[in-house]
């Protein structure tokens, strides 16, 4: 099987990945510009083929005009493993930061998700197998080639997931509107897995009884909850505020 990817960002970023493979790449132009010369020049360097087309063929294969004049076709993008990830993170040394979206169907909320978390230093993103988004060309474009970068693991199930994770002393908190506790009083500054939920349901029940503790991000105004991306950007940065000024503390 093979997808689309279209873009810049997506498909530079896709270049630089050592799991991405190129079947090919489609220019829809005669006169690149710098961003897409750059393409061409990795494209040389790793040896995958190039097509000089149309912006029209391009416009038909994306179903749209987002394509920037390229594309490329490339093998299915692969999911990490659970396991992998977990001993990239020990390797580390770091405190360990891992996302769980339960159900997020979104792409434009996947996609930013995934760019925020690997601005923010995550280690990984977790998320079920059904009912929810996966990698797709939409997705990869929306976080800008992130998705390209960050380890992203598809289980069976969450509930199991976050109990393995236990097992290897994280702690796991999650975000719901409900919770008395605010974000701004909790310790994050240890190893943590953080449960997002869907844009309309938030978490399920058993993977809120999975979490050590919940915790919510206080707002004003009749809205009960944020977006489920934005939501999940304040709270990485949050993560990060904590910790970079624990790192920076007077001995």
């Amino acid at each position: 099987m093979s997808q689309i990817l279209y873009g810049i960002h997506p498909v530079r970023e896709a270049l630089k990945s050592p799991y991405v493979q190129f079947q090919k790449i489609l220019i829809g132009t005669q006169k690149p510009h710098p961003p897409i010369q750059s393409i061409l020049a990795l494209a040389s360097k790793k040896g995958v083929p190039v097509t000089f087309t149309t912006k029209e063929v391009l416009r038909q294969m994306v179903k749209g005009d987002l394509h920037q004049n390229v594309a490329g076709i490339v093998q299915d993008l692969p999911y990490a493993d659970l396991k992998e990830i977990l001993s990239q993170w020990k390797m580390g040394g770091e405190k360990a930061l891992f996302i769980i979206l339960d159900g997020i169907q979104d792409p434009q909320n996947f996609g930013s998700l995934i760019r925020t978390a690997l601005g923010c230093g995550a280690h990984g993103m977790i998320f079920p197998k059904d009912r929810a988004v996966g990698i797709t060309p939409s997705v990869v474009k929306v976080s800008a080639g992130a998705a390209l970068h960050l380890p992203l693991v598809r289980v069976v199930n969450v509930a199991t997931t976050i109990d393995a994770l236990k097992k290897e002393g994280i702690w796991v908190y999650g975000a719901s509107g409900e919770a008395r506790d605010s974000i701004f009083d909790l310790d994050l500054n240890l190893d943590l897995a953080i449960v997002i939920g869907s844009e309309e349901k938030g978490i399920r029940p058993l993977v809120k009884k999975k979490c050590d503790r919940v915790f919510s991000i206080p707002m004003k105004g009749p809205i009960s909850s944020f977006n489920a991306s934005v939501s999940g950007g304040m709270i990485l940065y949050e993560v990060v505020r904590q910790r970079t000024l624990h790192d920076h503390r007077p001995l």
